[in-house]
């Protein structure tokens, strides 16, 4: 979402008073730059991935097959160092894309 209401952040706030455009991005943000820079619908992938509630979902979301998505997926392992279909690694990739976007704006 573009719009996030600090009431709905909880603990997060912590996190996002903690970073800001000023303060240097955390090796994960680094990667998701990357990716951003160099294969375009990953960050869209991703963004899918982290925000819904199942890979079958997310494929929705994105409109294509799931075992394309599969396949985009595993790609990004490479590109990020951790599996984003593990829950630790989803876990992840929603607080580097937190993080990233907290790097992009200030409160």
């Amino acid at each position: 979402r573009r719009v996030v209401h600090t009431e709905d952040l909880g603990g997060l706030t912590l996190l996002a008073a903690a970073v800001g455009p000023d303060t240097e991005p955390v090796p994960d943000v680094r990667a998701l730059d990357r990716v951003a820079a160099t294969t375009p619908w990953m960050l869209a992938t991703l963004d899918a991935v982290a925000e819904t509630a199942s890979l079958r979902a997310a494929a929705a979301t994105l409109r294509v097959h799931h075992s394309t998505l599969q396949d985009r997926l595993a790609h990004t392992i490479p590109a990020l160092g951790w599996d984003v279909r593990e829950p630790q690694g989803r876990l992840r990739l929603q607080v580097a894309l937190a993080l990233r976007r907290l790097h992009r704006t200030h409160l």
